[in-house]
């Protein structure tokens, strides 16, 4: 019976846990999501969208930044860049969105 007990706690302590990521690590990466992207975009003033979660097995997150384009000919107007963000290599791809919204959650 004590073998039996040995091997089963032996084994328990060789089995591999899943682990949930704390909310800080989540925070973290939503920060450095938010951050990227507000960067990425070039646009002045750059408020960041929630961020769309897809599997994990893609990788990959996406948002909506909106603001202001920085160049003067442009004279002040609003615009809208879509994000793609990477969260293994923390790159990021951005392209206008024209035409494309997201709730403001202030």
């Amino acid at each position: 019976m004590m073998r039996l007990s040995l091997l089963t706690l032996a084994i328990l302590m060789t089995a591999t846990a899943v682990h949930a990521s704390s909310d800080d690590a989540w925070a973290k990466l939503n920060l450095k999501i938010a951050e990227t992207c507000a960067a990425a975009s070039g646009l002045k003033h750059a408020h960041v969208s929630e961020i769309i979660q897809f599997d994990d097995t893609l990788g990959k997150v996406a948002t909506l930044v909106s603001g202001v384009f920085p160049q003067k000919a442009l004279k002040g107007a609003h615009g809208k860049m879509l994000c793609i963000f990477d969260k293994t290599s923390g790159k990021a791809w951005i392209d206008e969105a024209k035409g494309w919204s997201a709730p403001d959650l202030r």
